[in-house]
């Protein structure tokens, strides 16, 4: 695939943001001190970096992203909300939120990494180009219409599934593979019938008790979210399992004019933030995955917009593995593979086989009659 079929999306800007020195996320406060920040975004200059030397990102056409407007971040943000991020940033910093500090910086960068992925469906959707994929910080599936969260200040992807409906898209569906929870995507379209929200996550990990089974929708939306929570120690087989036997059906049965994908890094195998086991070819092939699926249901039209990931050392290749596979290109030498490769839970386990068992028999939309026909292959369902 040539470049002027993908796009990548990316803002030097969005590389200042640094939710501060703290202790994972949290702020410097009584009992924590002052220690190198797991999430400091200049770790994802490297990753782009890596794309750049590898050569993959000569098969994309860069783009630099202008800021969100008003109007865009109102699609999901009440007005408070926004003049609390600018306030906080202009102040020189504070916690936006929940866990959710800012520094001068931030609240350019967060525009940027909205306006990126608003800017990414329109032209997505205009057939300016089939796929692509946003190199953004801060993340934004936390963030709710009324607050920031772990992170997140403005909901990337959400502002994004808005833009599209504004432009036209009558359904939309939003894959979510971050270890965690997207709590700040379903809040938005809990009770929308025409956004598929599926979020991939490790269970039980963040927000407490976010992200159940039982969490399906509500009234006109019933059946439009699809929450699978993984057990700890989750890898690529049931990963890739979860995508051909969960997401692929429900994908047929919702009929999408556009994919997204909330394409955090953060299952990792050497993430700090997750415990997870997926490697850089776990990322390849579920790429690869959606972008077959794509094919097939909305006209090939897909976007990956960047969200967690906090191994400095891993989160370039997972980075990596993710655009080559955008570009069509084979999964990327690993260096880190055989630390992960070899561990026992790559293979799918019977209690993680539960979870997709049961997703099967009882979610609504898997249920359904599907609207299309055909597989995605590549995946692994043992």
């Amino acid at each position: 695939m040539n470049g002027s079929e993908i796009a990548w999306y990316s803002h030097e800007m969005c590389f200042w943001h640094d939710p501060g020195p703290g202790s994972g996320y949290v702020p410097v406060g009584p009992g924590v001190e002052p220690l190198r920040q797991f999430a400091v975004d200049p770790d994802l200059r490297r990753a782009e970096g890596l794309v750049k030397a590898s050569g993959v990102l000569d098969r994309y056409t860069c783009l630099t992203p202008a800021p969100a407007t008003d109007e865009d971040l109102l699609l999901v943000h009440v007005p408070e909300h926004i003049e609390r991020v600018e306030a906080l940033s202009a102040l020189g910093g504070g916690d936006a939120g929940v866990y959710a500090q800012v520094n001068h910086h931030s609240a350019q960068a967060a525009r940027l990494a909205a306006g990126a992925a608003a800017q990414a469906v329109r032209q997505v959707l205009d057939g300016r180009f089939r796929r692509a994929y946003c190199l953004v910080r801060p993340p934004g599936h936390h963030a709710e219409p009324d607050r920031a969260m772990a992170l997140c200040l403005y909901n990337n992807v959400a502002i994004a599934a808005r833009a599209a409906q504004r432009r036209g898209a009558r359904r939309v569906l939003v894959l979510d593979w971050d270890v965690h929870h997207g709590n700040g995507i379903q809040r938005v379209f809990y009770d929308d019938p025409d956004v598929l929200y599926v979020s991939i996550h490790q269970d039980g990990l963040f927000p407490p008790a976010s992200g159940l089974v039982m969490e399906t929708g509500t009234g006109a939306g019933a059946g439009s979210t699809l929450n699978v929570p993984l057990p700890p120690g989750t890898g690529h087989d049931a990963y890739l399992a979860v995508v051909s036997r969960v997401v692929a059906p429900a994908a047929r049965a919702f009929g999408p004019d556009l994919i997204l994908v909330a394409a955090g890094v953060d299952a990792g195998g050497h993430d700090p933030m997750g415990r997870m086991l997926c490697t850089s070819r776990t990322f390849h092939a579920m790429t690869s995955m959606m972008c077959r699926l794509a094919d097939e249901l909305s006209g090939g039209r897909i976007v990956f917009v960047h969200e967690g990931g906090y191994s400095a050392w891993y989160q370039p290749t997972l980075v990596l593995g993710t655009a080559s596979a955008i570009a069509g290109l084979p999964a990327p030498q690993d260096p880190f593979l055989h630390a992960l490769d070899h561990l026992p839970g790559q293979r799918m386990q019977s209690h993680q086989r539960r979870v997709i068992e049961h997703l099967e028999a009882r979610h609504p939309l898997l249920l359904r009659p599907s609207a299309g026909t055909g597989t995605v292959g590549g995946a692994a369902d043992e």
